[in-house]
């Protein structure tokens, strides 16, 4: 495993909605150390929200967790989503799935893993 820098965040968050202000706030801290313009922060936490809700389960009764994990690079942001997925139906999953495409440069979905990549160059 890679040993974590200065410039890496993690959080781990209960998988519900109310709680993903805390990733977006997180996110937000992280793009201060970039070049990143308002318009792409903004996109990174429209990607970030939207590839988090395929984790909420507002249940209210899931002890399920969401693990971000933000890696800053020289040339690129890699974040990184853990977690059980919920059941989404496939016509929102399609739409989450185009609008994060949109606004990272590079998205890999995965059971139980989503990773996106911004790049800084």
């Amino acid at each position: 495993m890679k040993e974590p820098s200065s410039r890496d965040v993690s959080l781990s968050i209960p998988a519900q909605a109310d709680y993903l202000v805390l990733a977006r706030l997180a996110l937000s801290a992280v793009c201060r150390l970039t070049p990143l313009g308002a318009v792409e922060i903004a996109d990174l936490k429209l990607a970030v929200t939207e590839a988090a809700n395929e984790f909420v389960n507002d249940d209210g009764e899931s002890e399920a967790m969401i693990e971000f994990d933000f890696r800053l690079a020289d040339q690129s942001l890699m974040l990184e989503l853990c977690g059980a997925r919920s059941a989404e139906s496939s016509e929102e999953l399609r739409l989450s799935r185009a609008i994060i495409t949109e606004t990272v440069d590079e998205s890999e979905f995965s059971e139980g893993r989503t990773r996106l990549v911004k790049h800084l160059s």
